[in-house]
């Protein structure tokens, strides 16, 4: 990262107003510098050569070298280079096309500024970033082959006993509702207690307990 842990964000989007748009919302958010906007994925791995990034966005379609490409050409050359890709589809098939080519996560170009900053974040500080839409099973499968390959700030050993059940109800899809009413408990219990979670292991998001339940045999998927 640069000066004062600065993140330096590239952008590849073939269309100029999202681009531009992008570009000016994250430059507005503090820690975050925009060094690159281009308009292809050749352009950005061009570009990278000489004016380094710690994460680029990259637009799944764009013309010359599309995101798949560009992700590939990058995980190669620049490994320490995160990637997220953007698109408008927010499906298995998609996400699973992303991380398979290297990328750390994706975005949908529905998310909000609070989403993206998250996502970005995430990706830099430990490897990975997927929405809670994401499927659980999904999630493992991609730990257990090794595609997804989280760093977390905390090893196993450290949840309590009621924090272990949460866990186990998190890791087989149960909402924050369905968990509460069947530990017969408050719903800001619950919250609380999956916030509290997410802070020992340094997870940014309810993914991240899961991967972090998964890759350390915390919990067992059905």
């Amino acid at each position: 990262m640069g000066a004062e842990g600065t993140i330096k964000i590239a952008i590849a989007e073939d269309q100029s107003i999202f681009r531009n748009g992008l570009a000016k919302l994250l430059n507005d958010i503090e820690g975050f510098e925009v060094v690159l906007a281009v308009e292809n994925g050749q352009l950005l791995v061009d570009a990278i050569e000489t004016t380094p990034v710690d994460l680029a966005l990259i637009d799944f379609r764009m013309p010359v070298k599309n995101g798949i490409e560009a992700t590939k050409e990058i995980r190669e050359k620049f490994p320490e280079v995160k990637v997220l890709l953007l698109s408008m589809y927010d499906d298995v098939e998609f996400v699973e096309l992303a991380i398979e080519n290297g990328a750390n996560g994706y975005l949908s170009k529905d998310d909000d500024a609070e989403e993206i900053q998250l996502a970005i974040r995430s990706a830099v500080e430990t490897g990975y970033y997927l929405n809670d839409r994401t499927s659980k099973m999904f999630i493992a499968k991609m730990v257990h082959s090794g595609k997804i390959l989280p760093v977390f700030q905390a090893t196993s050993g450290i949840f309590n006993e009621n924090e272990m059940v949460i866990l186990e109800l998190i890791c087989n899809e149960m909402t924050t509702q369905e968990i509460a009413d069947k530990l017969f408990k408050s719903r800001r219990t619950i919250e609380s207690a999956r916030t509290m979670m997410m802070n020992k292991v340094g997870a940014r998001n309810v993914v991240g307990l899961v991967m972090y339940a998964i890759q350390n045999g915390i919990v067992k998927q059905k």
